[in-house]
């Protein structure tokens, strides 16, 4: 069975918070204490449009989480980036797949926002597929010519003591008791430049979706992050909507390869959060080739948590899917 889900969820920190106070101090640490003037509708971001903000985040993870559930994966892709997290100055891969076989990290909450906080939030854990994630491993750079690193140890060298906060924060409600999903935890460059083209990241989905198209099992593949963001940058606070919307468009249009032109040229928005798209659309490259649309649930525009947030999925359609399986 070809993969036959895609997600595609950001995972902002703001997005596990709910009080006005938390927001504020989010917002304080990110924006304010680095004196980035802000645009003015981050003061709407109160009372009871906050309140309307928080109900929708939650309503997309709970969309999400219906989305996943019903679909019951029976092996989960996780494409996510690191900030610092596992890998230091010393050594930034730009495709990385992890092959041990336990991984854990943090939940999300107020860990983001007060010091000293995150060694006493709750561990998500995950069941690693080793045999599969060798074989994607293995057929991605024999077969598909992609140069991917690899790793059988957790040994962080940056600032986590576990997995980044990619990885973590959506599995955190989706791999609850009820699914412990084996998963193949996938690392992309997604923050710290040179990084990969947009048109390398659709390619490398496509080449996932084709070496996993004769597997029998059910399989999901999430992108993590994103959308526009540059959390403590120059344009912390400042929501890049229209470049937001843009893609949206295109991935419920089926228009995936247009993606290909964002990161082919330097801007001052396509830098630090926004780099963490390209998980979005490695995973539309692994759907658009099932002949599958996301459908985007949500967009909600988070000037006090910096980021742009959004939700969506695809769904492969059962006739493409066995035609692209048959090919």
């Amino acid at each position: 069975m070809p993969v036959g889900l895609g997600i595609g969820v950001s995972h902002a920190p703001g997005m596990y918070i709910k009080t006005q106070e938390e927001w504020d101090t989010l917002w304080k640490r990110l924006s304010l204490d680095r004196r980035i003037p802000q645009p003015d509708y981050v003061a709407r971001e109160t009372g009871e449009k906050l309140q309307e903000m928080n109900s929708r985040i939650q309503a997309g993870h709970d969309a999400i989480k219906t989305v996943y559930d019903d679909y019951d994966p029976e092996l989960l892709i996780i494409i996510g980036g690191d900030q610092k997290e596992v890998f230091d100055s010393s050594n930034v891969p730009q495709l990385m797949i992890f092959l041990g076989e336990k991984a854990q990290g943090r939940a999300p909450g107020q860990g983001f926002i007060q010091a000293g906080v995150p060694d006493r939030l709750p561990p998500v854990k995950f069941d690693i597929d080793v045999e599969s994630s060798k074989s994607l491993l293995y057929k991605l750079v024999k077969q598909k010519g992609f140069d991917i690193a690899f790793s059988s140890e957790l040994k962080p060298l940056g600032r986590s003591r576990g997995l980044p906060h990619a990885f973590n924060n959506p599995a955190s409600y989706l791999l609850d008791d009820n699914h412990r999903t084996p998963v193949v935890i996938f690392y992309e460059n997604t923050y710290d430049p040179p990084s990969l083209s947009a048109k390398r990241c659709y390619d490398l989905g496509a080449a996932i979706a084709d070496l996993l198209k004769s597997d029998p099992r059910r399989i999901a593949i999430l992108g993590s992050g994103g959308l526009a963001h540059d959390p403590g940058g120059k344009r912390s606070g400042w929501l890049d909507q229209p470049l937001d919307k843009w893609f949206l468009e295109q991935i419920a249009n089926g228009n995936g390869r247009a993606t290909e032109a964002l990161f082919s040229f330097d801007s001052d928005t396509m830098v630090a959060g926004t780099g963490e798209i390209r998980a979005w659309i490695t995973v539309t490259g692994a759907m658009e080739s099932v002949g599958a649309r996301a459908k985007v649930i949500d967009y909600v525009e988070a000037a006090k948590t910096a980021t742009g947030l959004a939700f969506a999925y695809w769904l492969a359609d059962e006739t493409e899917a066995q035609r692209f399986a048959a090919d």
